[in-house]
């Protein structure tokens, strides 16, 4: 039998724990199979509820919305075999199934059993022996996710997570939900051709219905024969991967690549860090574009304060308007100086909006900051802890009142490192209401704009970059002598440079401190001294354990990376939990 046309694709649009919404794309995906002449239609993971639906999952009411619509579905599809994502419950266990439908009805449900931590939270994995027995609804579990169905022939349901063995039928139908990050699509690609072998396989991943809370979700499809593929979409495309659509060519994987040892989160080639950095920039403006549209945003609020983190944000914002087909006028940016502004970051952040299009706009919060001081009473020259953060919590207040005004949002700048620091100001730059650079570093920020600068053919805009890249990171929270910078952050923190890679080594490869400065050393070689490392180690972990109470609280953002500090689901950690077992284990590297 020659095989069966098959389409992969997910949603087009949606939202998670909307099932009314959802059905009606899939709907739409039906008839965009038929009208290809698909026999077989894959849909991802969960894509009835949305795998972002959180604990609702496990609500009874979204399940028993979820069953209907797969029936309803089941019904309009007749003479089209579709297989799609749903949770349902069964004697107060709920588990993460795809359905296959074919017939005018449920065949058959394939339980996911591969289960991660976060999805533990809900779901329960398969059990042995048949999960269904006990339901009275006239639906059974497929032999192992087998079928053999009229057309297409053996055909085999799977989640990604779950496929141990390349498989036995000749058709499988792959489900998934992976979050989108910088550089994992070589991983993802790659993984799914070397597990399905011969076989004529069909993925589709999460995407257009999912929330951009913590991640962002790209709605990939494939379709491969081979290891070769018949099909594949652009990542965000909102396309449709059809196996007739030409003649097998090579599988469109970016190839993998090999880690800078200073900054183990990038790559070391200049050309894939290139295509790194776009990517990065590319999920995190597509995850505001998602939440732009969600609310119906009408724009949103930016501050420029002349450095590296305001600039990504304003890059990625005018990506985001791009995407949902916002006006650059809606984009309000403004510059917001006061007692600690330099003259150099003012001039930056003019220039960068004079290139970018956008009106010059710029906001002087001193009277405003002065009236609050002396409401509190507060002495007058004290430049304490008070005075530098009422600074920081005014901008926020008015930036939030900009966005309030435009019915809009306000995007904050405020990037991991920060977060993880606790180099940021509770309640004033700390909070927004999306913030875009939540999941990255701030050496990647550097890179990212850098690459920018450099794509750019706006001659303008790349001399605005350029001055921002050189400029020193600074709070500017106390005033300077002739208007130059006073504070410089770096050498109160230590190297971003180490500081990041302390981070990623500690969360991301879970190394312990000897682990972490061997490490160190052998990526810094001379630029650091092995007492240096430790004294900066030591200063991170401090900060670490004692600024979890800020990113108990952190806004919603993209994690662009994999590794996020949210406590949504990126850092599981009590605000008052203890750094002496790290700091304890870092005197004894100081004693060798």
């Amino acid at each position: 039998m020659d095989s069966p046309i098959i389409m992969a694709a997910s949603p087009e649009s949606g939202r998670p724990g909307d099932v009314a919404a959802n059905t009606r794309f899939v709907l739409s995906r039906i008839q965009d199979a038929r009208a290809g002449g698909a026999a077989l239609l894959v849909l991802p993971e969960l894509c009835l509820s949305g795998v972002t639906a959180g604990d609702f999952l496990g609500h009874p009411l979204l399940q028993d919305a979820c069953l209907k619509a797969a029936n309803h579905i089941a019904r309009a599809a007749e003479g089209l075999a579709v297989v799609m994502g749903l949770p349902i419950g069964v004697n107060g266990r709920a588990y993460n199934a795809a359905a296959l439908a074919y017939g005018g009805r449920i065949q058959g449900l394939v339980i996911k059993n591969n289960l991660n931590w976060q999805e533990r939270r809900v779901f329960s994995p398969a059990l042995e022996g048949n999960v269904l027995g006990a339901w009275t609804w006239a639906i059974c579990e497929g032999q192992h996710g087998h079928f053999d169905l009229p057309g297409i022939g053996a055909l085999q349901v799977c989640f990604l997570e779950d496929m141990k063995a390349k498989p036995a039928a000749k058709t499988l139908a792959l489900l998934g939900a992976f979050p989108s990050r910088a550089g994992g699509g070589a991983e993802r690609l790659g993984r799914i051709s070397a597990l399905t072998g011969d076989v004529l396989c069909a993925w589709a991943n999460a995407g257009a219905n999912e929330s951009s809370t913590d991640q962002v979700y790209d709605g990939q499809a494939l379709i491969l024969a081979g290891g070769r593929a018949l099909a594949q979409t652009a990542p965000f495309s909102g396309d449709c991967a059809l196996s007739s659509a030409g003649a097998l060519v090579a599988l469109d994987v970016p190839a993998p690549w090999e880690p800078d040892p200073a900054m183990p989160y990038a790559p070391v080639d200049l050309k894939a860090r290139a295509a790194w950095c776009r990517e990065a920039l590319e999920i995190a403006a597509q995850g505001l574009a998602i939440r732009l549209s969600r609310i119906g945003a009408k724009g949103v609020s930016l501050g420029l304060s002349g450095g590296i983190d305001s600039a990504m944000a304003l890059l990625a914002s005018l990506r985001a308007f791009e995407i949902i087909g916002l006006s650059k006028e809606k984009l309000f940016a403004v510059s917001l100086p006061a007692f600690g502004t330099s003259r150099r970051t003012r001039d930056n952040s003019r220039a960068l909006m004079r290139a970018c299009g956008l009106a010059e706009r710029e906001i002087d919060i001193t009277s405003s900051v002065s009236s609050h001081l002396r409401d509190i009473r507060h002495p007058e020259g004290r430049h304490d802890a008070a005075f530098e953060n009422a600074q920081a919590r005014e901008r926020t207040q008015t930036l939030m009142g900009l966005a309030n005004q435009q019915g809009g949002l306000m995007v904050g700048p405020g990037d991991m490192s920060e977060l993880a620091l606790g180099f940021t100001t509770f309640g004033g730059d700390h909070m927004s209401m999306y913030g875009v650079n939540g999941g990255l570093y701030k050496t990647a920020i550097r890179l990212i704009v850098a690459q920018y600068a450099s794509d750019t053919d706006n001659p303008a805009l790349c001399r605005a970059l350029g001055a921002i890249l050189n400029t020193p990171i600074s709070p500017e929270l106390l005033p300077g002598e002739a208007g130059a910078i006073r504070q410089k952050t770096e050498a109160i923190l230590g190297p971003y440079l180490l500081n990041d890679f302390f981070l990623h080594r500690f969360l991301m490869d879970r190394l312990e401190p000897g682990g972490m400065l061997e490490e160190a050393l052998l990526a810094f070689g001379p630029r650091f001294s092995k007492n240096e490392i430790i004294d900066r180690m030591r200063g991170f972990f401090s900060r670490f354990f004692a600024s979890q109470f800020k990113r108990s609280c952190m806004p919603d953002g993209p994690q662009v990376l994999g590794l996020s500090l949210s406590p949504r689901g990126g850092l599981n950690m009590p605000s008052d939990a203890s750094a002496a077992l790290w700091l304890s284990a870092l005197d004894g590297l100081s004693l060798h």
